[in-house]
């Protein structure tokens, strides 16, 4: 007993330093030192663990070790650990709300809910377990919105119907409301009426119904003072009588609401025109003054309106003559008067009926002729004739000398084949007029511009030779055996379709057309190039003739006295055995497979192949395709052994052009 005692108390001094502090202390290895509780390491040859933990019963929530088995706060705790959390949240009893359900639990060293209370929240749940959800506004209290403009801030509120948390008693958004014309700022964004457009006043809604009309101008909107109005607008006025004819109430029309015609005597006739008649209160009748009354003692004897009241207060001055006034204070100016003998005349339409005189007041005597004589119509004069009507209208002997140019020819402002042509005549609606160009001739209706000699489509150019209205000859395409030209599809022909003449115009190629003979090769060469061509080479002749099948003739193989103008060709039916040269195209059936017309006949054609030079120094071309007088063998497509100076002029010679590319 004594040797176990001491072995053990041998061992508590190798192996153990106990804390004299330590109530219950940890396990400790039995390696450790005398100065390091914890530094030993644990092997097979460790001496048992000495400990001073000393057991105070069963395990606790405290952090402690209490039951000395090296761990803390493990195992089954006890109560109220374990439990269902209770007396929380300020209630009594288990635990409400979000808590309930919860659970005591040990966390370091604390008994912890496991559902512990949280601070309340706007989502219809009791967050703080009192048993009550989204009490004291929770997330309520701050500004919301804004105070900007029309806009009013509000505060953020707990709804606890949705539940959330929303902005209650704010009014409007920043950019909910548009912006309108009303000096405010409905938008909230700090201002007032911007942005708002410029657009066109509205007839009928801005301003008047009249719209545009005349003088009028509804403007345009602009916002100015938060009120919209059409700037520059100008409304209907009083209507004036101007002589610019203005339309200032806007109704269509000019000055109307003034008659200067039977109405106002400020303004009668035009605009302006005021009447102003001596001792006479002034009216206007068809577009005339005139006199309505007289100013007292005044009267207006003579009835004219131009020297207005001209008889007053009368004195006698002698027997009464025709000067419009009471020479005798008769009370009746020029009464009681003989006619003058010889005053009238008795020529010409003046003596159609016996003339007779008139006393017209303060104007004299005054002839009254029949209406064919012309006559001043305030002094009854004759005049100078200017009517056009065949009459010798200021009785002198002669017939419309006023008209020097009648009979003469005119045209009327059309240009080239558009252009009429007449003579000028008497105007049948109004003799009064001088004579007046009757077109008799009226001018064709501008088309395509033709090789003709004429100005087609009116433009001032006879035969276009350039640009888009320019002549477009009848040319055929040429495309087979590597060849790839274009040639005139008829014999060339004058634009003016003479037979004869030493023409240095363009040549034509137009169907039904006298061809151009009597031409030398020089000439034929110069109208090619003036239509933009060259005269046709032999090689460019004979395969238009030919065609890709070689044909022996422009319409075949076989010869036929008929197809084309050759001398066995009957040029006026009817008649025997008459060689004569025949329009162009004008035999349907002598064409070649290509589409080239009288290639055979007709006339021979000069080509641009130059086979030698005369004694004289001028070269020698050769003809092609034979002519009216050429028989069989000389109208195949390769006959060629005809040929002629260039300066030889033949009438059964002619030509044809051709060009590289398209007309």
């Amino acid at each position: 007993m004594i040797r176990a005692l001491l072995v053990a108390t041998l061992a508590l001094s190798v192996s153990c330093d106990v804390n004299k502090y330590c109530i219950n202390c940890g396990v400790l290895n039995g390696d450790g030192g005398t100065d390091d509780a914890l530094d030993a390491f644990v092997d097979p040859f460790d001496a048992p663990d000495a400990s001073t933990c000393v057991p105070t019963g069963a395990e606790a929530c405290n952090n402690k070790d209490d039951d000395c088995d090296g761990n803390v706060d493990e195992g089954s705790l006890a109560a109220p650990v374990g439990q269902l959390c209770a007396d929380i949240g300020g209630v009594s009893g288990p635990a409400v709300g979000e808590c309930a359900g919860g659970v005591n639990t040990c966390v370091n060293g604390s008994v912890v809910c496991s559902k512990p209370p949280r601070p309340e929240q706007c989502d219809g749940l009791d967050n703080d377990c009192n048993g009550l959800q989204d009490e004291g506004d929770p997330g309520g209290g701050a500004k919301c919105g804004t105070d900007v403009g029309e806009c009013v801030a509000g505060t953020f509120h707990c709804n606890t119907t949705i539940p959330a948390v929303e902005c209650q008693g704010a009014i409007g958004t920043v950019g909910g409301q548009a912006e309108t014309c009303n000096n405010r700022d409905d938008d909230c964004d700090g201002m007032f009426d911007e942005m708002l457009m410029t657009t066109p006043c509205v007839a009928g809604i801005d301003g008047p119904a009249q719209g545009n009309t005349g003088e009028c101008n509804l403007g345009m909107r602009s916002c100015i003072g938060g009120v919209t109005v059409c700037s520059g607008a100008v409304f209907p006025t009083f209507e004036q009588c101007d002589v610019a004819d203005l339309d200032q109430d806007c109704d269509g029309m000019g000055h109307n609401g003034y008659d200067i015609v039977n109405g106002d005597p400020r303004n009668c006739g035009a605009c302006g025109t005021v009447c102003n008649l001596p001792r006479a209160f002034e009216g206007c009748a068809n577009g005339m003054c005139t006199v309505v009354a007289c100013e007292t003692g005044y009267r207006n004897l003579d009835g004219m309106a131009f020297n207005g009241c001209e008889s007053g207060f009368c004195i006698p001055t002698g027997n009464e003559i025709c000067n419009g006034l009471d020479d005798d204070c008769s009370g009746v100016p020029d009464d009681n008067l003989g006619t003058p003998p010889n005053i009238c005349r008795s020529g010409g339409e003046c003596g159609a009926t016996a003339p007779t005189a008139m006393c017209m007041g303060a104007q004299g005597w005054r002839c009254v002729y029949p209406g064919m004589v012309q006559q001043d119509p305030m002094t009854g004069a004759v005049l100078p004739e200017t009517r056009c009507d065949t009459f010798d209208n200021d009785c002198d002997g002669a017939v419309d000398e006023g008209q020097p140019n009648k009979g003469q020819p005119c045209a009327d402002t059309g240009i080239g084949a558009c252009q009429g042509t007449g003579s000028y005549r008497c105007d049948a609606m109004n003799l009064n007029n001088p004579a007046v160009c009757v077109i008799t001739t009226p001018g064709a209706t501008a088309g395509p511009e033709l090789c003709d000699d004429k100005d087609n489509n009116c433009d001032g150019i006879v035969d276009n030779p350039t640009g888009p209205d320019r002549v477009i000859d009848s040319m055929t395409h040429i495309n087979f055996g590597g060849n790839n030209f274009y040639i005139d599809t008829y014999e060339a022909s004058r634009p003016d379709a003479a037979t004869t003449n030493n023409s240095t115009s363009r040549a034509c190629s137009t169907a039904n057309r006298p061809s151009w003979r009597n031409v030398t090769w020089t000439s034929a060469q110069a109208a090619c190039q003036a239509a933009g061509k060259v005269l046709c080479t032999g090689p460019q002749w004979q395969s238009a003739c030919e065609g890709s099948t070689n044909t022996t003739y422009p319409y075949g193989n076989t010869f036929n006295s008929t197809s084309c103008n050759t001398e066995t060709y009957d040029g006026i039916p009817g008649l025997p055995d008459n060689d004569v040269m025949v329009n162009t195209g004008s035999i349907a059936t002598c064409v070649s497979m290509p589409g080239v017309r009288d290639l055979s006949g007709n006339l021979k054609e000069w080509t641009d192949d130059i086979t030698g030079v005369t004694t004289g120094g001028q070269n020698i071309a050769v003809f092609r395709g034979g002519s009216y007088e050429t028989p069989k063998l000389g109208a195949t497509c390769d006959f060629r052994t005809t040929r002629a100076a260039v300066n030889v002029i033949e009438a059964s010679a002619g030509f044809r052009c051709c060009r590289a590319t398209a007309p």
